[in-house]
């Protein structure tokens, strides 16, 4: 089919799949626009191509496709936009025409330096060059460019200095150099230009203090203000943000700040100063942000109460994070109806008190992380409902006594991260809560790009003990499940159900007084990374099921009172004797004892102990029963019984001919008894 469009001066083909360059383009002589944008085109721009319109093309789109190779240089002497975005071209910039206006060439595979022609075109407004491969100076001539009002050079390998003076900031209105290792002074004349709107200049070595401006407060139209990630110090002017009214997100993290707590204006939505050296109290007068979503004060020396107003001044507010401070008092307990309220992270501060029951209204939180604080309460079952709660971490508080049975019929439903250690919480092991920890007992079969957990552009972080370390996950992986009751005082057995929380990535019940038999259910876990059941009581042999975990890349059994040849085989083959000490009666490698008299098992209701110093060679025996109603302990206890060794055998025959039997019955009477 023929094309004869003779007179056609604008063609627009954006979104039609195309995969090649249609060949009727070389017969609209008269062509001033071009737009291939977001096809499938493919391979190098024919030779052909750079004909189209007899050289009278004015404006060239052929960003979102495929297209590789090189360009020199473009034959069109009346070009004014041109944009190469999101392709595959490779090799150095192209030679812009001196009649361009904007050109875009981000999301590809250029390299070199910007060439100083770039300078010459003084025409130039638009400069995007983000993500690329480009690399050494900033030209200083960019700064010479009186119309260059939008400057995207974010994400490559640029050095050296910032090119402006304040002279020529005065039509900057769009500036992004983030993600490069500029290494220079804060560039004064940004925050004293009238039309900056849009200032980027984090992750790169930018170092010193700001002065405050000479004239501030009286032209300020920022929008979005990022200057995180760098090496810059001193006292952030105080009330410089209170006057940018349509300033709507600011970061300053991760720098050296110092001085009292800068105010967000009245209309900021995302306000991030983590990671700095702000002190003094948190003022009442940051309630006044009404606006805010995301609101980051972690990391810093804030100290004093919290205002009142700070759980409950935004509706719209996501994101609470006070972490790592020195805030102490109460938690405030003003809430505000219908919060949208995702994340609250008061950990690593000094917060008293018990927990608000005020907390039961925020119905979207996900996160609850109250770790190392001075909190003294019961454990709080009632959070128990809250339908979207995935971590809670109560971890390094005064938390005490019993945590007794749920209520609800799937209580913490969502939940995949349980932190309850280093606490004074006792009694039974908290059964009915761990075997109904659904999110912790069906693998996501779901295959695609990793997801973490986190809201309106921000990501939820915590510290967790993983694989016998403390260690801060920056992000949280949505598969990530852990459950840690560590160095508490529950008693208890593990449930034979523990196999069913299949998804379970680390579980930790060391320091407890848990006893009996490490449960061959434990083969289900099949996720599970690291397994530390240390320094408690349990009793028997190594299940050989562990074998099984394939995924088991640490394992604590120390100091219990196992026996028996520890398991050989897979990952058991690359744990050392760490893993095992302080079981007198294991034995085979990686531990020097040898396996010639450990033939025999002690049967699961009892606890055998070794008592040389005192009886020569007799055995101490108790049996303690733990039963479970209503989350309180009832025990039975046939006290001590002293026996001869040449009488260990006949009890041994007998217990294990009983001891079924004497386990149930033993069960119900303790039931019975608690039931009177």
């Amino acid at each position: 089919m023929n094309y004869t469009f003779p007179k056609l001066e604008t063609l627009a083909l954006s979104s039609c799949n195309l995969t090649k360059i249609p060949l009727f383009l070389n017969s609209l002589k008269k062509l001033r626009n071009l737009d291939l944008s977001r096809n499938k085109i493919g391979g190098q721009l024919p030779k052909w191509f750079w004909d189209v319109g007899k050289g009278r093309l004015e404006s060239l789109d052929i960003s979102s496709n495929l297209i590789e190779g090189r360009i020199q240089q473009f034959p069109w002497k009346e070009l004014t936009n041109v944009d190469l975005s999101d392709n595959l071209f490779q090799g150095p910039l192209p030679v812009p025409p001196l009649s361009i206006f904007s050109f875009w060439a981000a999301e590809n595979g250029f390299s070199g330096e910007i060439p100083s022609s770039f300078c010459k075109v003084s025409s130039l407004a638009v400069l995007e060059l983000a993500c690329n491969n480009l690399s050494g100076s900033i030209p200083q001539c960019l700064g010479n460019l009186t119309n260059l009002y939008y400057l995207d050079l974010s994400a490559n390998k640029f050095e050296g200095t910032f090119p402006w003076s304040l002279d020529n900031c005065a039509s900057l209105a769009f500036l992004n150099i983030s993600y490069n290792k500029i290494n220079d002074t804060f560039p004064k004349c940004l925050l004293e230009a009238p039309l900056p709107w849009i200032i980027d200049l984090q992750f790169n070595e930018f170092h010193g203090q700001i002065d405050p401006p000479i004239a501030p407060f009286l032209s300020c139209k920022l929008d979005i203000f990022s200057i995180s990630n760098n090496n810059l110090g001193g006292q952030w002017p105080e009330e410089y943000f209170l006057h940018c009214l349509n300033l709507w997100s600011v970061d300053l993290s991760n720098n050296r700040f110092e001085g009292p707590l800068p105010i967000p204006s009245p209309g900021t939505v995302l306000y991030s100063i983590a990671n700095n050296k702000f002190s003094g109290k948190v003022s009442p007068l940051i309630c006044n942000a009404t606006e805010l979503v995301i609101l980051n004060l972690s990391n810093n020396s804030l100290m004093g109460t919290l205002p009142e107003c700070l759980l409950s001044f935004s509706k719209n507010l996501s994101v609470l994070n006070l972490r790592m401070n020195m805030i102490l008092g109460v938690i405030p307990r003003k809430f505000a109806k219908d919060s949208k309220l995702g994340t609250i992270d008061f950990s690593q501060n000094r917060f008293q008190g018990t927990l608000p029951r005020s907390l039961l209204y925020y119905e979207n939180l996900e996160v609850l992380n109250l770790g190392h604080n001075r909190i003294e309460d019961t454990f709080p079952n009632w959070l128990e409902t809250l339908p979207k709660l995935q971590v809670l971490i109560l971890r390094s508080n005064i938390f005490h006594g019993f945590v007794n049975s749920p209520r609800a019929t799937w209580p913490f439903s969502e939940l995949r991260i349980f932190d309850l250690s280093n606490n004074n919480l006792s009694g039974p092991l908290p059964i009915r809560h761990i075997m109904k920890l659904t999110a912790m007992m069906n693998r996501d079969k779901k295959q695609g790009k990793l997801q973490y957990m986190g809201r309106n552009g921000y990501q939820d972080s915590v510290m967790v003990t993983m694989k016998g370390l403390e260690i801060q996950l920056v992000k949280i992986l949505t598969i990530f499940t852990s459950i840690d009751l560590s160095r508490n005082d529950f008693a208890g057995e593990l449930p034979m159900g523990i196999g069913n929380l299949k998804s379970l990535k680390g579980l930790n019940f060391s320091h407890n007084n848990l006893a009996g038999y490490i449960p061959p259910s434990t083969r289900n876990l099949i996720e599970l990374e690291w397994l530390d059941l240390s320094s408690n009581k349990f009793s028997g042999r190594i299940p050989q099921e562990l074998l099984d975990l394939i995924s088991l890349e640490f394992l604590n059994l120390s100091k219990n009172q196992l026996i028996g040849p520890i398991p050989l085989g897979r990952q058991f083959n690359t744990f050392n004797s760490d893993s095992f000490v302080g079981n007198p009666r294991l034995c085979r490698f990686p531990l020097p004892e040898t396996c010639a008299n450990s033939s025999r098992e002690i049967p699961p209701v009892t606890i055998l102990q070794e008592n040389d110093k005192e009886h020569g060679g007799w055995f101490e025996w108790r049996a303690i029963l733990m039963g479970y109603g209503c989350g309180i302990v009832a025990g039975v206890s046939l006290g001590y019984i002293i026996l001869g060794s040449r009488k260990f055998e006949w009890l041994m025959e007998l217990l294990e001919r009983k001891g079924a039997h004497m386990r149930k019955k033993w069960r119900r009477n303790a039931r019975t008894s608690y039931q009177r």
